[in-house]
């Protein structure tokens, strides 16, 4: 049976398969990549802090990209920004995405990433509820993208116990 594995994107064959993703994605979700989206996201595949694939057997099932939040356009050692995660349509509701965010949630040694931040269209149902079970919160900011699509800003603290997990010292129930 196969099973997912989750790894760094470190060579031009895994940017490409990210990239696939991503477009797979967006089509189902009926937005159309752009030529230009398509320039912006191949760039994050190869500047981000953080990019990382969830395959699934051998196929590409998935994809994720973080870098420092900035505050006021000044990175934040402490706060991870996520900028995308993608989960092929063939693969979606098999926990990939959760699986994805979940692994930066945990970063490796050396980054300090106690907070992660992610924007997210306010009509995109699945995305709000990847973002919840994995235990981020509304931080009630809102603004509007450039097409008019409100989005909203959620937020996870590491401090925060996930959903389902019961608070330090206490037992499970």
């Amino acid at each position: 049976m196969p099973r997912t594995v989750i790894a760094p994107i470190v060579d031009a064959a895994q940017r490409e398969a990210a990239a696939e993703v991503w477009a797979a994605a967006r089509r189902a979700g009926g937005r159309a990549p752009t030529p230009g989206r398509q320039e912006r996201v191949a760039d994050k595949l190869r500047s981000s802090e953080v990019a990382l694939l969830a395959t699934y057997g051998d196929k590409p099932a998935g994809m994720i990209v973080a870098e420092p939040f900035l505050d006021d356009g000044a990175p934040d050692p402490t706060c991870g920004h996520i900028s995308m995660v993608f989960v092929d349509p063939g693969y979606w509701g098999s926990g990939i995405g959760g699986a994805l965010v979940r692994a930066v949630q945990a970063p490796p040694a050396g980054r300090d990433w106690t907070r992660l931040s992610v924007w997210t269209r306010t009509d995109n149902r699945r995305a709000l509820r990847l973002y919840d079970s994995c235990g981020f919160v509304d931080t009630g900011e809102r603004t509007s993208l450039h097409e008019g699509d409100q989005i909203s800003r959620w937020e996870w603290t590491a401090a925060s116990p996930r959903p389902g997990t019961p608070a330090p010292g206490t037992a499970p129930g």
